[in-house]
Order: structure tokens, then sequence, then C-alpha cells
């Protein structure tokens, strides 16, 4: 009898994890506990140094330009759990740069090719694209 009802259990959490995989809540609730647990090793790291702020790098604003377009990037392609991880993990603040101050910041024009992808595909694709006509050139010459 004892054996029947482990059975039943086993079966009943098997059912309910692959309903919440359906759903896409087991990721986020996996996504969150990984974020969580991060928060609290960092805090816990923070708290374990005499002064607090001699082994926390400061992030300059070309790192956090780099973290909220990698942040853009993840969010466009749907991975929004790792995101959270990221924004976690990298202290990004709640708010999110708008995508136009991106730009600004990148120097980027946005415009309706552009905006079918994600500002780091954009740069990547500038970058490979200037490297290729330095090569041609090159090769002409």
């Amino acid at each position: 009898m004892n054996e029947n009802k482990a059975n039943s259990e086993k079966e009943l959490l098997v059912a309910i994890k692959d309903l919440l995989k359906k759903s896409g809540h087991l990721n986020k609730l996996q996504a969150e506990m990984r974020a969580k647990v991060t928060e609290v090793l960092q805090e816990k790291q923070l708290s374990s140094h005499d002064d607090k702020n001699a082994d926390v790098p400061i992030a300059t604003d070309e790192v956090l330009l780099v973290n909220e377009l990698v942040r853009e990037y993840l969010e466009w392609n749907g991975y929004l759990y790792t995101a959270s991880v990221l924004a976690s993990e990298a202290a990004l603040p709640k708010d999110k740069k708008c995508r136009t101050d991106l730009c600004t910041e990148v120097g980027v024009r946005d415009d309706e090719k552009s905006a079918a992808l994600p500002l780091l595909s954009n740069i990547v694709a500038a970058y490979t694209e200037r490297i290729k006509r330095k090569i041609n050139r090159s090769r002409k010459d």
C-alpha cells in the first residue's frame, strides 16, 4: 500500500512538473531562484569584507552600456529569465534604458531596417561589414 502511495505521489509530482514546464512557469521560477541565490551570495561576499567597497569594482559608463545592450539583446530574443539573472548579477537598475537612449549612447541611427534587430546585432553587423570593406579595399590596392 505504501508503495502505491509513493508511486502516486511521484506521478503527481511528475505531472505537476510537466505542467509547469509547458506553461513556462518552471523556467521562470528557476531563473528567479538563480537570481535570488546570486543576490544572496553577493550580499554575503560583501558583508564578509571589512571594507565593503574594496572588492567591488565600480562599473564604468562603458560597462553599464554594454550590460544594457546585452540585456536588450537577451530580452529581444526572448531570453527573459537569463536577462533577469544578468540584471541581478550585474546590479543593473530596474528601469531599463529605452532603445532611443541606447542608440544615442552608441551613436547609431535607428531606422525601419535596424529596428528589426536588437542593437547589439546591428552593431556587430556594422562592424563586420566595415571589416569586410577594409579587407576588400586592401585587396584592390
